[in-house]
Order: C-alpha cells, then structure tokens, then sequence
C-alpha cells in the first residue's frame, strides 16, 4: 500500500503543471473544467497546499509565489489581521456556490468563499512561502495574524460568523468558531521558532 501511495504521488507530481498551473499568471489555477479551462482566481489556499506539497519544482514555485505576492500587495487587503482572503479575484457568477445556493446575482467579492478572510487560507501558504523563500511579507502577515489571534479575531459564539470576514472586517460567515481557522498558528509557531517541523515535513516527500 505504501508502494501504490508513493507511486500515485510521483505520477500526480509529474502531471500537476501540465493540468493545472496558469501559463498566464505563473501559479496555480483552482480547477480545470470539462470543456479544457482554467478557472482562475488567484487563490491563496490552492497555491499554498499545492507548493508547500511541492506540486512545482522549486524554480516554478517560486515564480508563482511571487506573483501571489505582487499581486496581494497591489490589490489584496491592507493587512492580515484577520485573516488571508482564499482568493485575490473575484468568482465569476456561474462558477461559484453563493448565487446558486442564495439565487441572487450581487456581488459577493471579499466576502465568505469569494475572498473572505480566514485563518484557513493561511496555514500552508505561509509555509510555502518560508519553503521557497519568498520572504518580503511573511514576517510582517505573521506578525499581523498574531495580533488578530490574540484579539480574538477567529472565534465567536455561534453564529457569530467570525470564521470569515470581509475587508473591512465584518464578519460574513455562518458558524463563528471554526478550527481550521486555527492551523495557520502551526505555521506562526515555526516562523516564531517555537517549534521545529518535522523532516520531512509532509508526507511523501516529494516521492
């Protein structure tokens, strides 16, 4: 079983870019559709467990990071205190579940999961960007997360909402204590030296 495990994880490793990384934008698309597609908004979440699983080689993961980056500093929120968005362009209405659920066409960009803020979307983006050493940022949003932590920014009684939050910071999601949005401590804990991950990291690694 271990065997077929680490062979499933070599063929989707070598397979990866050629289906889902963006020639146009240099990182990683959410999804690939029927019709030969590519559905891009720019999301944080994706590229972090895809590079921190190391999906790209090292070269590529870096291009894709840097844009990230780029573009969350030229038009992504003006810090991270509460949270990353999961995306950094706003969801097309016929590819997202917000209208179809709530049947309505208004804008739901920076908002719940079109670009909301969460603790979740951080987690493993910040630990492919300290993998890759893309740095410019990563002090100051773990910094920024730490005192969004310590306010109390990602939990709420219930139906608070707190789990997500827009720009501005209100919160728009549905539960209010979601654990997810705890994991990005792991990562604040490594950057802060209080802990040491483990080597290899994720399992397989790499193959």
């Amino acid at each position: 079983l271990v065997f077929r495990c680490r062979q499933a994880a070599i063929k989707l490793r070598e397979s990866y870019p050629s289906f889902l990384l963006n020639p146009e934008t240099g990182w990683v698309a959410g999804w690939r559709s029927r019709d030969n597609q590519l559905h891009d908004y720019a999301f944080l979440w994706v590229n972090g467990v895809a590079l921190a699983f190391g999906l790209l080689d090292d070269a590529r993961a870096k291009v894709a990071l840097t844009a990230l980056e780029l573009k969350r500093k030229k038009s992504g929120p003006p810090n991270s205190k509460m949270g990353l968005p999961g995306n950094l362009l706003p969801i097309r209405e016929e590819d997202q579940m917000l209208a179809k659920a709530f049947k309505t066409n208004n804008p739901t960009f920076e908002t719940y999961t079109d670009g909301g803020l969460s603790g979740w979307s951080a987690t493993y983006y910040l630990r492919a960007l300290a993998k890759y050493g893309v740095r410019e940022q990563l002090g100051e949003t773990v910094d920024e997360l730490k005192g969004g932590y310590a306010a109390g920014f990602f939990n709420g009684g219930n139906l608070s909402g707190h789990e997500f939050r827009s720009w501005e910071g209100l919160p728009t999601g549905y539960e209010g204590t979601l654990c997810s949005c705890f994991g990005s401590m792991y990562a604040i804990a490594i950057e802060e030296g209080i802990i040491q991950p483990t080597d290899p990291e994720w399992w397989p690694a790499n193959g």
